[in-house]
């Protein structure tokens, strides 16, 4: 479990998880769309789908390292570990509303899938 002494270096690392969250959805929604990426994008799906549903055999379908370790960090401060996957916390919070965990896992699943696809395709054909 992360420990960090003093409560000052919880903001800090709690904008350090988001960024990278963040920076990988980004780059996993949009890396296709730069051929010199292409090779880049498809090794981060991979990964993202090897940690989802290989890793996710042992640990729970889905499981994700950063968010393991994000919502960790989250615990040890108090805040307890959200519930679902860090794509359902980040649309709960920007919408304000209660979503369908499973309902938002599947979109990211399928969402995840069509851009491996389309990846793939273009990188092949490229």
């Amino acid at each position: 479990m992360i420990r960090p002494k003093g409560r000052a270096l919880y903001p800090f690392l709690n904008v350090v998880f988001h960024g990278v969250h963040i920076s990988i959805i980004l780059f996993a929604l949009l890396g296709w769309a730069l051929p010199s990426l292409r090779q880049l994008h498809l090794a981060l799906l991979g990964l993202t789908l090897g940690s989802w549903f290989i890793l996710g055999q042992w640990l729970g379908i889905g499981y994700c390292p950063i968010s393991d370790m994000h919502w960790k960090l989250k615990e040890s401060f108090g805040e307890g570990r959200p519930e679902g996957t860090y794509i359902h916390y980040v649309l709960q919070k920007l919408t304000g509303k209660t979503l369908s965990s499973p309902r938002v896992d599947k979109m990211t699943t399928r969402v995840t899938l069509s851009l491996a696809a389309l990846s793939l395709t273009l990188w092949l054909l490229g």
